[in-house]
């Protein structure tokens, strides 16, 4: 009886060991000593890994989807994984932009070759234009100096015709109110800003300056001078000036009479714009 009793303790003993070694064992596969932080470590230089494979269907049919669970999508060539909201694209660093979903795209990218947009490409741009065959008059009440780095605009004013015969094209800039281009995206960037106008003056050569305000400064890498010839004769000239905007940022036309004063200046129109870069 006392043999039959230490047979039983000695099979007792052995489950419960065996029964442990159940719980808390590793799995290798391909090795005898899988890795200390893996529940299932596979070692191979011939094969690799195959998860289930199944189009976008049957993907979406999976029940209480776990997070984390991953599916090799047939339709799309591609690894799934769920994110316990909806199934993810499994991307590498130089795969990152999905061709075929919206997406947001964030940092800053680098391109080595081509880029060709079969839609269009959305870039910050705002334009101001006014056309009016009988003109606007704009008084000039004091002569500028047309110095530089004064931190004031040197009594030039600004080119405000109205609503009138002015019309806006916006993307990111606002409601182009009082002649004005306020950007409104969210990074800061460099800006291409381009005029052209044309304008004819009250007085015979006069000599009159233009430039683009930023935040209500004339900024002076856009100050343009030009001496007009008879009084009556239509004058037309453009400008070019590259500025950064910081979000509502705002730009503006301005002009100013270098030689009388209490004079007007016609304009008959401009086109002012503002390119991102």
């Amino acid at each position: 009886m006392k043999a039959l009793n230490f047979k039983i303790q000695t099979l007792i003993i052995a489950l419960l060991l065996i029964v442990n070694h159940a719980i808390i064992a590793q799995v290798g596969i391909g090795t005898a000593t899988p890795n200390i932080s893996a529940m299932l470590d596979i070692e191979s230089n011939s094969k690799g890994l195959l998860p289930p494979r199944m189009d976008t269907t049957a993907r979406d049919g999976i029940i209480a989807a776990a997070n984390g669970l991953l599916i090799y999508n047939i339709d799309t060539n591609k690894l799934n994984y769920f994110d316990g909201t909806s199934w993810q694209v499994s991307q590498t660093e130089t795969s990152s932009v999905d061709l075929t979903n919206n997406q947001n795209v964030g940092g800053n990218k680098t391109f080595t070759g081509t880029i060709t947009a079969s839609g269009r490409l959305m870039i910050p741009m705002g334009e101001i234009s006014y056309f009016k065959t009988a003109g606007y008059n704009l008084t000039i009440p004091t002569i500028a100096t047309g110095n530089s780095g004064l931190g004031t605009n040197d009594n030039m004013v600004k080119i405000n015709p109205g609503t009138a015969n002015t019309n806006f094209v916006n993307d990111m800039f606002g409601t182009g109110t009082d002649s004005r281009l306020t950007y409104t995206g969210s990074v800061g960037r460099y800006f291409h800003i381009a005029l052209s106008f044309s304008y004819f003056p009250e007085t015979l050569k006069d000599s009159f300056i233009f430039g683009v305000a930023k935040n209500g400064l004339v900024q002076d890498t856009s100050k343009l001078f030009i001496t007009t010839g008879a009084s009556g004769d239509f004058q037309s000239s453009a400008m070019h000036v590259l500025l950064w905007l910081a979000p509502n940022d705002y730009i503006e036309f301005y002009t100013g009479n270098l030689t009388t004063a209490n004079k007007y200046i016609k304009i008959k129109s401009f086109n002012f714009v503002a390119i991102g870069m």
